[in-house]
């Protein structure tokens, strides 16, 4: 299989990131530990705050959203929403309005200090708008995914918060680029009565039309993958220490995504400490080779994958005993895995 230009813009190689949330509660440690990895993420500190949550960092101008601080919760007022829609559709998606600011995130400021074009790329993220719209509920608790005219505001709001943060990063270093987080694709078609695959595809295809630069996804879950792959994402970023059995069998689907230019970001290393404390950087490494020599696809060899691939943590997690302490442990393992997958190859 012929290998599509890599539509990042600079050479993947086994480079190292990982998810943007974080269990910290001292912004200054999870700097360091994001600055760790060959390419710095913004991170996201929800045990520290409820601003700190992806999902009220994401919602924050958009119409009609409320924020419930006490109960932990964004609701929809449909009155506020059409009060204020004229301002907000106004706005250009390039302005201020849908800046990040330091005021919204207690490691925004710093991670701009610390980031420079010295390192390979700088990566951001935010929630994405599906995600958005089943977690967002109007006064009868219901998600605004069901609502066209709200669903569609929020579809844009994203991709004009994605577009505008990663053009503060790329003031930076050009080579920066946002995915974004969309855990409700692995339930999006159980029990969802009123929203089809074909609304759920028209949706992700205009926000993907709509963002600009490398247009990514992540999800540490098991969604309907052909759902994903067919689309026009470029990047993905999934568990693969938890998933590995079921991306075997979609081999295709993954192979189409690296032959039209695309790349993957490898969920290699647990972050759960009872998954952690069984494995060893070895035996981690060991697990992407099996995997990687069971994806191979016709003319689609294991150093072509490799040429487009990151390496991570599988997951974020929150709610570890010791809460950061594996986390950490975890990033420098990722490291680990990276530098043995390497000489792999060499």
């Amino acid at each position: 299989m012929v290998i599509g230009d890599n539509s990042l813009g600079f050479e993947t190689g086994l480079l190292t990131t990982a998810m943007g949330i974080m269990p910290h509660l001292d912004p200054e440690r999870a700097l360091d530990m994001a600055f760790s990895l060959d390419i710095p993420f913004w991170p996201q500190l929800p045990n520290l705050s409820f601003n700190e949550d992806t999902y009220v960092q994401t919602v924050a101008g958009f119409p009609g959203a409320e924020v419930d601080y006490e109960g932990l919760r964004i609701t929809f007022d449909e009155g506020r929403f059409y009060e204020s829609l004229e301002e907000y559709l106004s706005c250009e998606p390039d302005s201020d309005y849908f800046a990040m600011t330091p005021e919204q995130s207690a490691t925004y400021g710093g991670f701009l200090d610390r980031a420079g074009d010295g390192f390979p790329a700088l990566r951001g993220q935010f929630m994405g708008p599906i995600s958005l719209c089943l977690m967002v509920k109007d006064s009868e608790g219901k998600p605004i995914i069901y609502r066209d005219d709200a669903r569609e505001i929020a579809i844009r709001h994203v991709a004009a918060k994605v577009n505008r943060h990663l053009a503060d990063l790329r003031r930076v270093n050009p080579r920066s680029f946002v995915w974004v987080d969309e855990p409700g694709l692995e339930f999006l078609f159980t029990g969802i009565s009123g929203y089809t695959a074909e609304s759920a595809r028209k949706d992700l295809a205009l926000f993907l039309s709509l963002v600009e630069g490398p247009r990514g996804v992540h999800l540490c879950g098991n969604p309907d993958w052909d759902f994903l792959l067919q689309s026009e994402v470029q990047l993905i970023s999934l568990d693969a220490y938890n998933n590995r059995e079921i991306l075997m069998g979609y081999r295709r689907g993954l192979a189409s995504l690296l032959a039209r230019g695309g790349a993957i970001a490898w969920g290699a290393v647990p972050t759960h400490t009872n998954l952690l404390d069984e494995e060893t950087p070895v035996n981690l490494a060991a697990r992407m080779e099996e995997l990687w020599l069971g994806l191979e696809e016709g003319a689609l060899q294991r150093r072509q994958i490799i040429n487009r691939s990151f390496i991570t943590p599988a997951t974020c997690c929150l709610v570890n005993p010791d809460l950061t302490a594996t986390v950490e442990k975890a990033f420098g393992i990722t490291r680990e895995v990276r530098d043995i997958l390497r000489e792999s190859i060499a």
